[in-house]
């Protein structure tokens, strides 16, 4: 009877270890999704700046060569 009782607290223990590191895992791969998708909204918002910035300077030079 302990020993069944002693397995079956072994197992359980076994259990919430594997558990937590699962849980621990998810949270990390959230976190590293979230970094990842802010980076990229970033380098599309920067992307989106250099076009405007080229569309721009070509509206400019059409402007200046016109004269």
């Amino acid at each position: 009877m302990q020993k069944e009782e002693g397995r079956r607290k072994k197992e359980e223990g076994r259990r919430k270890k594997e558990e937590g590191r699962r849980k621990k895992e998810e949270r990390r791969r959230k976190k590293e999704e979230g970094r990842r998708k802010k980076e990229e909204g970033r380098r599309k918002k920067e992307e989106g700046r250099r076009k405007k910035e080229e569309g721009r300077r070509k509206k400019e030079n059409l402007e200046l060569s016109e004269f």
